[in-house]
């Protein structure tokens, strides 16, 4: 009895794009197991945690557990959601390459929106954070997007309009 392949849905875009809305949509709809990993950073440290000092630090060991763990559901044979961002190409090549070493079959999806859309929401919502959203300031959603590189034709993504959300 072979066993089913199973698929990573990655879920890229920037800082208020509608990355979780729309995981969470896609969450309903395929009743896959959904990582978000900046909804655990919120749990442990509150979503004012971006102005910690440490907060680049806390960032990248929970993005590590939360890969750990989508991994082992991707090995144990099951389907995962991973809600990360995957703002730079290098990030999207490495953990297409690393599902693709598991057996898995990945399935990347783009949620699009304009700059001026994502920085509005994000500065509406900072106003008054929800109990999972980050407060983020207008000056850090700036300096965060020099780091934001959307995909390309190359990296065959399923486009999703945050519009459509």
């Amino acid at each position: 009895m072979s066993k089913k392949q199973p698929t990573a849905y990655v879920i890229c875009g920037f800082i208020g794009a509608g990355k979780t809305t729309f995981a969470r949509k896609l969450e309903k709809e395929t009743k896959v197991i959904r990582i978000t990993k900046d909804e655990w950073i919120i749990k442990i440290f509150g979503n004012k945690i971006t102005s910690d000092k440490n907060f680049e630090r806390y960032d990248k060991n929970i993005t590590e557990l939360a890969t750990d763990i989508a991994f082992k559901i991707l090995k144990a044979g099951q389907d995962v959601i991973i809600d990360e961002g995957f703002w730079v190409k290098s990030q999207r090549d490495d953990i297409r390459k690393k599902i693709l070493q598991v057996g898995a079959k990945p399935i990347f999806y783009y949620v699009e929106s304009s700059v001026e859309k994502m920085k509005e929401r994000v500065i509406n919502r900072s106003k008054n954070p929800t109990k999972d959203s980050f407060e983020i300031s207008e000056e850090m959603f700036n300096s965060y997007l020099k780091y934001w590189q959307a995909p390309d034709e190359s990296e065959n993504v399923k486009v999703v309009k945050s519009s459509e959300l």
